[in-house]
C-alpha cells in the first residue's frame, strides 16, 4: 500500500513524475484487464496523443 506523504514536505519533480507515470500505469493495466480497451488500442492512441500535443504547441 502507498505510504501517506506529509503535506507539509515538498516532493521533488522526479518524484512526482514517478508517482504519476505509476498511476497512469495502473490505470491502463486496470482498463486492459477488464477489457475496457484491448492493448492494441492503447497503444494506439499512446501514438496518437503525443503527436496531438506537438501540433498545438505548433499553432
Amino acid at each position: 500500500m502507498a505510504q501517506k506523504r506529509d503535506d507539509s514536505k515538498l516532493v521533488s519533480f522526479k518524484e512526482l513524475l514517478m508517482a504519476n507515470s505509476s498511476q497512469v500505469d495502473t490505470l491502463a493495466q486496470l482498463l486492459i484487464e477488464k477489457g475496457v480497451i484491448t492493448q492494441d488500442e492503447f497503444f494506439t492512441i499512446l501514438k496518437q496523443v503525443p503527436a496531438e500535443y506537438q501540433g498545438k504547441r505548433n499553432d
